[in-house]
């Protein structure tokens, strides 16, 4: 069966990562919610798969994001899409694990994705005294194959060549593309907000038309960079690892559902 239709949830609070790119900062945060409060806000919509990504880095705190997960499991029965900056340790892990096979026993997947988008010009988009470091995360990718998960490398937001090199990406597909399934790479989107904290100008780049990589995940007005050599050159790494890209996580989805099916 294909996944068409998703649905966000995330908790209220602040990322503690404040990444410097994030559009999240605008969204509004009437108030901060329970867990079970954010699993009914979603009960009356039609969906396949909830996306556990939103106003926040919701594993940030592993523990409490795969309570939500499972707290959302047991009311829905769907599949569950995890993406997070952060590294699970030993037992956060077998929580996982856990997690995943109650999901497999009626039929369902959870899939999880590893963000990360530069490595020696990382503090350019994130505050590194906040999150993992690029080597914490490309290992966690490694964890999570040796324990039977096929992680999605979330390679966004691409920045222009010229604040933060392409290559950089590439040497993180050449470090990873032994542990992953598939990459998800899109371009930067920016207001002003971001581009004031990015501290670049608008008039110094061109911009995409008609980009929807965040529809229904977001309410506020951001346009995306042209990154399109970037795209480009990314892709082109990725065909020669013979890994599947995508620009939208919507397809890496069925494209993994596809081959646990065959």
């Amino acid at each position: 069966m294909k996944i068409t239709q998703r649905a966000f949830v995330s908790f209220d609070e602040l990322c503690p990562y404040e990444c410097k790119y994030c559009y999240t900062y605008g969204i509004k945060r009437e108030k901060i919610r329970t867990t079970q409060e954010i699993v009914n806000s979603i009960a009356e919509k039609k969906f396949d798969v909830i996306y556990v990504s939103q106003k926040n880095d919701n594993f940030a705190n592993p523990l409490k994001g795969l309570d939500l997960c499972r707290q959302l499991f047991q009311k829905y029965r769907t599949n569950i899409f995890i993406i997070t900056r952060n590294v699970f340790n030993d037992s956060e892990l077998v929580e996982l694990e856990k997690l995943k096979a109650d999901i497999g026993s009626e039929n369902k997947q959870i899939f999880i994705a590893v963000s990360l988008n530069a490595i020696d010009s990382i503090d350019i988009c994130e505050n590194t005294d906040r999150v993992c470091s690029p080597k914490e995360r490309i290992e966690f990718l490694k964890k999570l194959s040796d324990k039977g998960f096929t992680p999605i490398l979330m390679l966004r937001p691409i920045f222009p060549d010229t604040i933060i090199p392409v290559e950089e990406c590439l040497q993180i597909i050449d470090r990873t593309h032994s542990y992953i399934s598939c990459v998800v790479s899109s371009g930067l989107g920016v207001n002003q907000d971001i581009l004031d904290r990015l501290g670049i100008n608008e008039s110094q780049f061109s911009y995409n038309q008609n980009q929807e990589y965040l529809q229904g995940a977001i309410d506020c007005e951001i346009k995306f960079i042209n990154v399109d050599y970037e795209i480009q050159k990314i892709s082109q790494k990725c065909q020669s690892l013979k890994i599947p890209m995508f620009e939208h996580s919507m397809p890496a989805l069925n494209y993994l559902l596809e081959s646990y099916n065959e």
